[in-house]
């Protein structure tokens, strides 16, 4: 790290510290997100302010905190955030995150402790980390993408946790883990399964073949579960369109090749695109 930035860095954690010590002055909880958030549980990066989430109703009592404090206040989206300067320092204090995110109860029970300039402050959780940075991704913004991956490559995640805050907005989330197994990362099959379950659940079906697409997935899910050849009962199945595509592992090539098999016997005229990984 250069000298400027080493500089940069401390200036920020010196500022990140006073607002922390104002909020808590005024009674305000409030966890660190954003870059510095990355920075402490993934990956290092440069960012140029600093992030602090509050409760909705508490938006306006930590301006007045950061006020008292000496910094200069702005409300400058009442939908979802203000923002304070200590000098050319900027604070983003934010109260609703993209996609309807807010700072509620269970959020901040599930804080977890980082240091910054020697001491410990709250930080959101890395699942909580993980599900904003994967809504907040866009185009412009790519830098979430690759911050919500560093998360999962760091591991030792909560997944109970992580699936109860991520069915919101379970597809982004399943498209995220999905991108961190084709990139090689380890992750555990049943939590990757059930969001995108839950993300192909919000997908509009076509209401013509709803129905029998159902019954469908229900007869071949049954039967991989107790057809002898194959008892695989946590196999993936989706039937889209004229395709029936299965996912998940197994112990044994031949295993596979049974799947493919019962499927055949079952799906009539639908394509059978068997993707069930032998591990």
């Amino acid at each position: 790290m250069g000298d400027q930035h080493r500089g940069t860095h401390e200036l920020m954690n010196e500022v990140l510290l006073r607002a922390v010590d104002a909020l808590h002055a005024g009674n305000v909880p409030n966890a660190l997100m954003g870059g510095l958030a990355s920075a402490a549980l993934g990956r290092s990066r440069h960012t140029h302010d600093i992030d602090l989430f509050v409760k909705e109703p508490d938006a306006d009592r930590a301006l007045e905190a950061l006020e008292r404090a000496g910094f200069r206040t702005e409300r400058t989206d009442p939908t979802w955030l203000y923002k304070a300067f200590w000098f050319d320092t900027m604070v983003d204090v934010i109260f609703v995150s993209k996609g309807g995110v807010r700072f509620d109860d269970d959020m901040r029970g599930h804080c977890c402790p980082v240091e910054i300039g020697g001491r410990h402050i709250d930080a959101l959780s890395p699942e909580d980390m993980l599900v904003i940075k994967a809504v907040a991704n866009a185009e412009h913004v790519p830098r979430h993408w690759h911050d919500a991956l560093s998360i999962v490559a760091a591991g030792d995640l909560d997944w109970p946790y992580l699936l109860r805050r991520a069915r919101p907005h379970a597809s982004r989330v399943a498209s995220l883990l999905l991108y961190a197994l084709s990139d090689g990362q380890q992750l555990p099959a049943e939590p990757v399964r059930e969001l995108v379950e839950a993300a192909m659940a919000d997908v509009p079906p076509h209401p013509a073949k709803t129905e029998a697409e159902h019954h469908l997935t229900a007869r071949l899910r049954q039967a991989l579960a107790t057809d002898p050849r194959v008892n695989e009962p946590h196999l993936l199945v989706l039937v889209c369109g004229e395709e029936v595509t299965v996912r998940g592992q197994v112990a044994t090539p031949a295993r596979r090749r049974a799947i493919g098999l019962v499927l055949g016997e079952l799906a009539g005229d639908y394509r059978v695109l068997n993707e069930v990984e032998v591990t």
